[in-house]
């Protein structure tokens, strides 16, 4: 309640509101005829000043019913604010009112952070949970590759049909990564398959169709006598040519009587005399070969093949003459440079 304006000095005698211990302390001591001590007089105004420090520490606790601004209804919801300067002002709780570290997670109400709240960048990676990204929190095409880690998508991952040619690099599917029989005909683009993608040795005799190989599909010298059946002929038939470009068996027409052949397959190395030259023709071959054939008729014709494989130092050269009795038979064509 308020503190009454009219107070004035009691009438005597002054009956207190409740009777209270050593109300009639100086009563006493008159009718005693005894004077008080100094001690009952410093008591009793220290008692008196202490219920006056208390009676102002009330009005001040309760002053706030008097601060001007305090009944206006345009300050409904403010705080009352100072400046430390004794000026005093009603203010809304804002930014500048809210101590550093002030609002905890329990003052936060379930749900009260939304996206604008929250500042760029300001989510790390330490701040979101174990799984807590999932599919839909993902926007379309925004993986991108340095998002996927080396080795990341496996097999699993991938849906079928899902690499399509486009999406493989040029030469980027190797044999070992082909299963057997897993490239079917209509996996294969017409006229895709070129020399250089098939390997050496790679087309067997079963992977050819019939009358597959032509005549213009035969390099020239390419048949060998192996190469040639001699299916339908008779024994000493001989393979001749008409002159107009087929060739057949035939007997009686000549024959090859002997073959005779010889293989000297040592080496030798620094083999050579010094004194030998293209000019000066020496044979020093310390055991020649010896080949013996006897002919049937005087007109036969012996026809001699030879192949020989020589070797010399770098910047040198090599000379080969074939000689019979000591004396040249063959000579090769010179080389005028090295003359």
């Amino acid at each position: 309640m308020p503190l009454p304006t009219n107070t004035s000095r009691p009438s005597l005698p002054y009956v207190p509101l409740q009777s209270l211990p050593n109300n009639t302390r100086y009563g006493i001591l008159t009718t005693t005829k005894r004077p008080p001590t100094a001690e009952m007089l410093d008591a009793e105004f220290n008692a008196l000043t202490d219920d006056v420090n208390t009676l102002a520490a009330a009005i001040n606790a309760v002053q706030a019913g008097s601060i001007p601004g305090a009944n206006d209804p345009l300050n409904a919801n403010k705080v009352l604010k100072t400046d430390g300067a004794n000026n005093l002002s009603w203010t809304y709780v804002t930014n500048a009112e809210i101590e550093a570290n002030a609002v905890v997670e329990q003052k936060l109400a379930a749900q009260s952070v939304t996206t604008p709240k929250i500042g760029d960048a300001a989510v790390t990676t330490q701040k979101i949970a174990q799984n807590a990204v999932a599919t839909n929190q993902i926007i379309d095409a925004n993986v991108t590759t340095p998002k996927l880690a080396d080795g990341a998508v496996t097999t699993q991952k991938l849906s079928d049909n899902a690499v399509t040619t486009q999406k493989l690099a040029n030469q980027a599917v190797t044999q070992g990564q082909i299963a057997n029989n897993a490239v079917g005909t209509n996996q294969l683009i017409d006229a895709n398959v070129t020399t250089t993608k098939i390997a050496d040795v790679n087309i067997t005799t079963a992977k050819i169709a019939d009358a597959a190989i032509t005549t213009v599909k035969v390099a020239d010298s390419s048949v060998t006598t192996p190469k040639i059946s001699s299916a339908g002929s008779q024994l000493g038939d001989v393979l001749t040519a008409n002159g107009a470009g087929t060739a057949s068996f035939f007997a009686n027409v000549g024959k090859v009587l002997q073959i005779v052949s010889y293989e000297d397959a040592a080496f030798v190395r620094n083999e050579y005399d010094a004194a030998a030259t293209p000019i000066n023709l020496i044979s020093f071959k310390t055991a020649p070969f010896l080949l013996r054939i006897t002919p049937r008729k005087t007109n036969s014709k012996i026809i001699l093949f030879y192949s020989i494989k020589v070797g010399s130092y770098q910047n040198q050269y090599v000379s080969v003459t074939l000689c019979k009795n000591d004396l040249p038979f063959k000579v090769g064509q010179d080389d005028p440079s090295y003359i």
